[in-house]
């Protein structure tokens, strides 16, 4: 059937419609394009997938479970990622493109049944790879179908990230029958491989390889309910416990920290580097650590509560927590520093490099302070930035260069 012509309706109410892929991005910067409903329903699967490491963290915050937590964080993520751009490149979101994604969610979710045992080093590793496989093979088979009905810059796109990531789902495979360690080695090259794929992909297409639109809603859409999974799991680990002063004191604390969280990366985050071609890849990749760092500060806010009574918090409680806020912090200084308008000296920038920083030297010499007191100059910190923001015009670069140069 020709791209070009309107899709058949198979049955009443035109729901199981059969419409052929085609490339959606754009020479216009300014389309408006919004995330369709069973995106929302995909997400929600992921992030059950997300919950489950944070509740792994939160059982035992010790170095190797922070390894593992970073690295399977990114594995699936990275997994949600590849389904978010073919949708912002060829999604028509017809009965086919439905199946396909309903085959993934089902995939995703019976991975994060067994990530208990893959975060406490009991195994499901092979399990894991082979989930994984099923998720990447219906991907491929997406963009196959889309490679039959498009042509032009749209067919070798589909050509790079066919021949990739088909590469990629090799290594994937094999690794269900290599034993550990050399699994994790494969993981590893598979995901080395696969994030250098789009820095090769997003330059077949010219103008804008995405639709900005779409794609920032999309990450937006994730992280909101990765915070609200957050806040949920916080509320859920505290709902049995007599919380004391302090835990209310903690509590209240993490509570204006998240909100400050909202704030800065709704209202305040820059977001002009996805339109600059692929260095737009840099608001993806940082996207793993800004996500990861959310993840690990909502498990570090349920551990700090419980906490509040003791002396002091323990290392894994003080990762979690303040490393999880200074991963934030960084993520969205990296993205800012993407944008053209911008230079090292912007205040937002610095700012949030300095947020950073505080957090980093807290999680790493801070434990000999009481609990509430380390929140509080966390929070502090926070609140400080979001005010430093909201305050500092919007080319805060320009305006700095403008001052010192007259």
């Amino acid at each position: 059937m020709d791209a070009d012509k309107p899709g058949r309706y198979l049955g009443a109410g035109g729901t199981f419609r059969l419409d052929p892929p085609r490339l959606r991005t754009t020479g216009d910067p300014h389309e408006e394009r919004h995330a369709t409903w069973f995106e929302l329903f995909f997400d929600l699967v992921f992030v059950a997938a997300v919950g489950q490491l944070g509740a792994g963290l939160a059982r035992d915050p010790s170095a190797a479970v922070f390894g593992r937590f970073v690295g399977m964080f990114v594995v699936i993520v990275w997994a949600w990622i590849l389904y978010a751009l073919y949708a912002n490149r060829f999604d028509t979101d017809d009965l086919i493109f439905r199946l396909g994604k309903s085959g993934a969610m089902f995939a995703i979710a019976a991975i994060a049944v067994d990530l208990h045992r893959v975060m406490a080093g009991r195994g499901g590793t092979a399990g894991f790879a082979t989930g994984y496989v099923v998720l990447r093979v219906i991907l491929i088979a997406l963009y196959a179908r889309a490679r039959h009905h498009v042509h032009g810059q749209g067919r070798t796109l589909t050509n790079v990230y066919i021949a990739g990531y088909s590469l990629t789902t090799g290594l994937w495979l094999v690794s269900i029958f290599v034993p550990s360690p050399a699994r994790f080695v494969i993981w590893g090259a598979a995901m080395l491989i696969d994030l250098a794929i789009p820095t090769r992909a997003w330059r077949t297409l010219a103008g804008h390889a995405v639709v900005t639109s779409h794609l920032t809603e999309r990450f937006g859409t994730f992280f909101i309910i990765v915070l609200g999974e957050s806040v949920v799991a916080a509320v859920a680990g505290v709902a049995a416990i007599e919380l004391t002063a302090q835990s209310w004191i903690v509590a209240g604390a993490c509570f204006v920290m998240t909100l400050c969280l909202w704030w800065i990366y709704f209202d305040l985050a820059d977001t002009s580097v996805v339109a600059r071609g692929a260095l737009g890849l840099v608001y993806i990749y940082a996207h793993f650590l800004l996500l990861a760092g959310v993840t690990a500060f909502g498990e570090g806010t349920k551990l700090a509560i419980v906490a509040a009574a003791h002396s002091s918090l323990g290392p894994g409680v003080r990762w979690a927590l303040a490393g999880g806020m200074a991963a934030f912090a960084l993520s969205l200084a990296v993205i800012h520093i993407g944008a053209e308008w911008t230079s090292p000296r912007d205040p937002t920038f610095l700012g949030r490099i300095g947020l950073a920083v505080v957090c980093l030297v807290l999680a790493a010499v801070g434990g000999g302070v009481a609990p509430f007191a380390f929140v509080l100059v966390i929070a502090a910190a926070v609140l400080g930035q979001l005010l430093l923001e909201a305050t500092t015009p919007r080319a805060g670069a320009a305006s700095v260069v403008t001052i010192a140069d007259v």
